[in-house]
């Protein structure tokens, strides 16, 4: 499953958000201090993001940024697991309190990838991390990155279309972040990135990919455009309804 926008979706809930018409249901038009108990986190998180992570920014008028924040705090104080999570993003993507917003669903992120139980983690995690990644913050890139580490289903899914889009795009940046991980990771990264969702890479863009890693050079690029040969060719022999797991590299 490709990652991806819904433009013009969240862009009607953008636009509810600016008018004031609606954030919260019928139930709970009053948003004062001393009535927050009356939020449905579920209600104000598909105002704001509905059916996806949203991928643009929010950019409501000072009066309802502030009706925002606040009520997307309250879901923050009030809740636990993936509803706390989505509050959270979207305090990121407003920029309150990014750093702290930001270092709490890396926190998730790397329990889901070091395998500490009892970590919500699963694809959506992976995908608040991509929607502040195309929001400018490239520091993050190096945590989806180690994603590789617990990938399989749909997770994989998410993560090597982004791992593609990246080496066709942004091919520098995404080798000199790669060469900060160990040879083995190197290999797992680049076999999600030419499996992408487990159908492989469309011709056009491997070429693109493959051209990108020749013009930088050097060993991991070389290593990086085998692996991508070879999840491709791999990719066009199995199912392409089977997930795609990254081989064992001894």
């Amino acid at each position: 499953m490709r990652f991806q926008p819904r433009s013009f979706g969240f862009f009607l809930a953008v636009l509810v958000l600016v008018t004031g018409s609606a954030i919260v249901s019928a139930q709970m038009v009053t948003t004062s201090d001393d009535e927050t108990s009356l939020i449905d986190p579920e209600g104000i998180i598909h105002e704001l993001a509905p059916d996806t992570i949203p991928m643009d920014s929010l950019n409501p008028k000072p009066a309802n940024r502030t009706r925002a924040i606040r009520l997307l705090l309250a879901v923050k104080s009030k809740n636990t697991g993936w509803n706390r999570q989505q509050a959270v993003y979207l305090l990121a993507l407003l920029g309150h309190d990014y750093e702290l917003n930001r270092d709490e669903l890396l926190k998730v992120w790397r329990g889901c990838v070091e395998k500490i139980d009892g970590t919500i983690c699963d694809e959506m995690t992976a995908m608040t991390l991509i929607g502040l990644y195309h929001q400018g913050h490239q520091e993050i890139l190096r945590s989806l990155l180690a994603g590789c580490r617990n990938s399989d289903g749909a997770l994989s899914e998410e993560l090597g279309p982004f791992y593609s889009e990246q080496l066709e795009r942004h091919p520098k940046n995404f080798v000199t972040t790669l060469a900060t991980f160990a040879p083995k990771e190197q290999h797992s990264i680049c076999w999600l990135a030419g499996a992408e969702d487990g159908g492989g890479m469309n011709p056009k863009t491997e070429r693109k990919v493959l051209a990108n890693l020749k013009t930088i050079g050097g060993v991991v690029s070389n290593r990086c455009a085998r692996e991508v040969r070879e999840a491709n060719q791999t990719e066009d022999e199995n199912n392409r309804d089977s997930p795609a797991v990254p081989p064992k590299n001894d």
